[in-house]
């Protein structure tokens, strides 16, 4: 997959996306902040009514995991493409997912971020500390898939590495 270069037309996707987080607490959303953002954003647009969403979640959390072990500056952020927030809620907690997602009631209002979710779930975008576009499941109107975009990931982080 050749990976893009794409910056969000506002220039403030990366501002976008940290000014919008939220992580589920017992009963509600409740605004989130990193300490310090992270290199690398993974976007992954999801939905609790997507049955390959489900499929795709653990295999994310492994490289994830695998590649925060292994010391890489990089987060994931859901970006919930179901119909109400209760929904996002529900599949947040059944998939127990580790990271803060994009405010539901804000997307609406963010259409840098809506545009990269493609043309439908699921989608895993990575985005760099510049909000550029570095690599995305869906190339316009062609899907590519998930794997590749795990494997620029992958990527990615070693070339950051080597540096």
């Amino acid at each position: 997959m050749s990976t893009t270069s794409a910056t969000a037309a506002d220039g403030g996707l990366r501002e976008s996306i940290a000014g919008a987080l939220v992580r589920p607490d017992a009963q509600r959303f409740v605004a989130y902040r990193w300490e310090r953002e992270p290199d690398v954003i993974a976007l992954y647009f999801g939905a609790d009514w997507c049955g390959p969403c489900h499929a795709f979640v653990p295999e994310l959390k492994r490289v994830h995991a695998a590649l925060r072990q292994a010391g890489a500056d990089t987060e994931v952020v859901y970006v919930s493409l179901d119909e109400s927030e209760r929904e996002m809620r529900r599949y947040m907690r059944s998939q127990a997912m580790p990271w803060p997602a994009i405010d539901y009631r804000r997307l609406p209002a963010l259409p840098a971020i809506r545009a990269l979710g493609g043309v439908a779930p699921p989608n895993l975008v990575l985005v760099d500390r510049e909000g550029n576009v570095l690599a995305s499941g869906w190339q316009g109107r062609r899907y590519a898939g998930l794997a590749p975009v795990l494997q620029s990931w992958v990527e990615q982080v070693r070339a950051a590495k080597g540096r």
